[in-house]
């Protein structure tokens, strides 16, 4: 007899090609992964993986099988989460990339959904630039990933999360830290800290179409990583750095974080994955972050 731990390990399988892979990403052994992929052959059969030395490629029936376990799988889950239950059949490690930009927005709460409604898988989160996180998604190195949008990617899956607009950091000491908002006169004269295009273009290329209007492109100077080298200009140089943020973006000790009222630039934050993935934890994060955001609406 299967049941779901049957569906689940034979999906990841089929994702991984490869029964030592798969029993890890599923914590079993691999004559236990192996005996449920045999009571799933003989409940249908049918063989469902031809086995070498070297490979597991799976049938047509298998992909087939595939195909429709998956969107059980969804209603399933879709089902518990309904009724407030949790899915403890499904285990194993995942591993979620998260951008500057996307850190202490929505994802937080889409990770603590996660977390509560799965309770044995284990995530693990990686803090990298956006186009690290789309770059080691595409790749299989992450699982899932919440980077600035917009993504261009034909193999990659992508939610928009929430829209964020950009603001200035500046010292706790800088004349202008205790005004509750600035606008883009108040910048004139300041020295000016922005992400180089070559970390992620999409974050810097519209800011700096907005600068030139203004005539403030003199006052720039480019970085290429806004955790470690803008925030150091920030709180050693007082310069003034503007960048993609969430309110609630968590910053250093000395570093505040200001509204421009006439700065309406936005970026989007978006979740991303492989779209060919078989993956029951990576498509379960599909399904949950897709029934999450079905009745939101992205605020600024």
């Amino acid at each position: 007899m299967i049941n779901i731990n049957h569906i689940y390990a034979f999906l990841e399988l089929v994702e991984q090609c490869n029964f030592n892979s798969a029993a890890e990403k599923l914590h079993i052994t691999q004559s236990g992964l192996s005996r449920k992929i045999s009571a799933i052959e003989e409940r249908v059969n049918q063989r469902l993986f031809e086995r070498t030395t070297r490979f597991v490629r799976p049938t047509w029936a298998a992909l087939t099988l595939a195909r429709h376990w998956r969107e059980a799988i969804s209603h399933y889950q879709a089902g518990l989460a309904e009724i407030g239950a949790s899915d403890s059949d499904l285990a194993g490690p995942f591993v979620i990339g998260v951008s500057a930009t996307s850190r202490h927005g929505e994802w937080q709460q889409l990770s603590d959904i996660f977390s509560k409604t799965f309770p044995n898988v284990h995530a693990r989160i990686e803090s990298m630039p956006s186009q690290d996180v789309m770059f080691y998604v595409r790749n299989g190195d992450l699982d899932v990933g919440f980077c600035g949008g917009p993504i261009a990617e034909d193999s990659l899956g992508v939610i928009p999360i929430e829209q964020i607009r950009y603001r200035a950091l500046l010292s706790d000491k800088h004349p202008l830290a205790s005004r509750g908002s600035l606008t883009m006169a108040d910048l004139r004269g300041a020295s000016l800290s922005l992400v180089s295009a070559g970390t992620w273009p999409i974050v810097r290329e519209n800011l700096n179409a907005f600068l030139g209007q203004q005539g403030m492109l003199d006052a720039v100077a480019y970085e290429t990583n806004f955790i470690d080298l803008i925030l150091k200009d920030i709180l050693d140089s007082d310069h003034i750095g503007i960048h993609p943020l969430a309110k609630n973006h968590l910053l250093p000790r000395g570093v505040t974080l200001c509204d421009i009222d006439d700065l309406l630039l936005t970026l989007e934050n978006v979740f991303i994955w492989r779209k060919s993935t078989t993956s029951p934890i990576i498509r379960s994060m599909v399904s949950m972050v897709r029934r999450h955001l079905s009745d939101a609406v992205p605020a600024l």
